[in-house]
This record gives structure tokens, C-alpha cells and sequence, in this order.
């Protein structure tokens, strides 16, 4: 016993070192919001964001200054993680020129270990942005809204059936088709459990059959192990995305006018999508 504590000990201290040392990184914790805004402009949703999905530039990238108090730097890319491509250059690029105080990314992301995994193959743009926060001593949270917010909010919109089931779609649908269709009612089951145990939607959804069940009901044309999202979901899958997106944007701005309040200067990186659908909000209302 005493050998198995001493071991149990020396593992600890290990791991604590690496911490310690950014060799292995934890994932970015959420930002708790103490204040909330009155946003001058409403955040672009997703129907006026599909007038202009493909005309815009990409990277989409901006910054906005308070005259008085500190500034943000806006890096919208593509989710990629392809570590030669320029995009990544132009984030070094701009956390070189702005040697911001607080990086703010999408996702949560998961543990990494640098020794053995590079954080631009594991887990792209965001992957990049902590990995120069952490070199930098910059903060580093997620921009996204805890789960439990999240609903909070949604709940209030939408039924909680299928609030579950987006929420378990939402991350199968964001994975490869090579990947879905490797045993795709294993993988969804796993999500089901991970993603729906939250108030409000528990035990609404316990099985991929339910949802296998009413998407057969509702979308019979399409197959969700197949199906592809491009900026799209069927039906009333369609307003819940929109929801979710306004709901995570609005929390993203809240953090930085928090923080441009303290003088800080934020950098921030996401899907090109959000750059441009932020862009006015943060523009005038930012003084």
C-alpha cells in the first residue's frame, strides 16, 4: 500500500510539472460574465449571413479600438489544420504586432501534450492561439458559452426533444464522413450520453433509435449518417442552429467589451463565419 501511495504521489507531481510547464495543457476554461451589454447592433444571423457566405474575404480579419480603454484584434479562418497553410501565418503575424493580454478561441478543445502532438494538426487555428497565449503568458478561455447557458437560453425558444437532439447531431455532423460512418449509431450513442446530460434535456433523448425514430418521421429523404450540414440544417433544425450561434456570438462580444471596460487588448480567433456576422455589433458599440 504504502509503495502503491508513493507511486500515486510521484505520478501526481509529474503531471502537476507538466502543467506547470505548458508541456500538457488542459482545456480552456469558460469565461464567466460579471456584467451584461446593450449591444448597438444586433449580432448578423445566419439568413442574412447566407446572402454573403460566399463573397466575402477569407481570412477575415479586423480590429476595433476604444478611444479611451483597449481594442480587439477579429481573426476570422477556416477550420483547417493544415499547418502550411498562410492563414496561420497571418495569426503569428498578428499576435507578433499586438502582443495581446487575452486570447479568447472557439471550442473547448481537449488535453494536449506537446511532446508528442502539434497544436495546429490537433486542433487548428485555436490549437495555434493557445499555444501563443500560453508562450506569451497571455489568458486563454473559450469564447463559447458553458452548456448549461446555453440551454438556459435556448430552452426558452425551442422544445427540449430536440434541443437534445441538436446537441447530439450537432458534433456528428462536425465530424469527417469517414469517421461518421465508422460504426455511426455507436458514435451518435456516445454523444447522446455525453451531450444531453444536462437540465432540461435529460432522459428527453436516450438512444440513437429516438432519433433515428423521429428523423426518419420528419426529414425522410435525408440520412442523418450521411447527411452534410454546409452552413445548413433541415427544418426546425435550422432555427435552433441559427439560435445557438446568435446566443454563443452575443456571449463572444460580452467577454470583449468586458475586457476592452478593462483595458485590455483581446485577440480572438473563430470560424470566418462569425467574423463577419460580429463585425457591426463590435464596431458600434465599442466607444
Amino acid at each position: 500500500m504504502k509503495r502503491i501511495l508513493t507511486f500515486i504521489l510521484i505520478v501526481f507531481g509529474i503531471l502537476l510539472l507538466l502543467f506547470y510547464f505548458d508541456i500538457l495543457w488542459k482545456s480552456p476554461s469558460f469565461y464567466k460574465i460579471e456584467k451584461q451589454y446593450t449591444l448597438n447592433t444586433p449580432v448578423m444571423d445566419m439568413e442574412e449571413y447566407m446572402n454573403m457566405v460566399s463573397l466575402h474575404r477569407r481570412p477575415y480579419i479586423y480590429s476595433v479600438k476604444s478611444k479611451t480603454k483597449g481594442q480587439v484584434i477579429v481573426l476570422g479562418v477556416e477550420h483547417i489544420n493544415d499547418p502550411k497553410n498562410a492563414q496561420f501565418d497571418s495569426i503569428r503575424q498578428y499576435w507578433d504586432a499586438y502582443q495581446p493580454d487575452i486570447a479568447l478561441v472557439e471550442g473547448r478543445m481537449g488535453f494536449f501534450f506537446k511532446w508528442t502532438q502539434d497544436p495546429i494538426e490537433t486542433y487548428g487555428e485555436s490549437g495555434l492561439t493557445a499555444s501563443l497565449a500560453k508562450s506569451s503568458n497571455a489568458e486563454l478561455y473559450t469564447w463559447e458559452p458553458d452548456r448549461t447557458d446555453e440551454i438556459e437560453l435556448l430552452i426558452k425558444k425551442h422544445p427540449a426533444e430536440k434541443l437534445a437532439m441538436f446537441y447530439a447531431l450537432r458534433p456528428f455532423f462536425g465530424s469527417s464522413k469517414e469517421e461518421r460512418l465508422t460504426n455511426p449509431e455507436a458514435k451518435l450513442q456516445e454523444l447522446i450520453d455525453e451531450r444531453t446530460d444536462y437540465d432540461y434535456l435529460r432522459h428527453t433523448i436516450t438512444s440513437w433509435k429516438d432519433i433515428d425514430s423521429i428523423w426518419q418521421q420528419d426529414f425522410p429523404d435525408l440520412d442523418w449518417r450521411t447527411y452534410s450540414t454546409n452552413y445548413g440544417w433541415p427544418g426546425y433544425f435550422h432555427d435552433i442552429w441559427n439560435s445557438s450561434n446568435l446566443s454563443r456570438d452575443e456571449h463572444m462580444i460580452h467577454i470583449i467589451l468586458e475586457q476592452i471596460e478593462k483595458n485590455k487588448t483581446v485577440f480572438v480567433t473563430m470560424g470566418s463565419s462569425h467574423a463577419p456576422r460580429i463585425e457591426k455589433a463590435l464596431k458600434t458599440t465599442i466607444q
